[in-house]
């Protein structure tokens, strides 16, 4: 399973490990050592999901 994930600065989504850093791991256009994970749409989908049938059943008891 692979993480998802993006440098904070520039979005790419390339990384190696670098060597002179001890191995940690920076990206591979701008150097950064900042990453984030990407936002699933699925998961906002499903939240989209429980929220509408939420509401729903909130006016069907009203």
């Amino acid at each position: 399973m692979t993480v998802n994930r993006v440098c904070f600065n520039c979005g790419s989504s390339s990384f190696v490990s670098d060597r002179s850093l001890g191995g940690k791991i920076v990206c591979s256009k701008c150097g950064s050592s900042s990453f984030k994970n990407k936002s699933s749409s699925f998961l906002k989908s499903k939240k989209f999901v429980f929220l509408a049938i939420a509401i729903a059943i909130f006016i069907i008891v009203i």
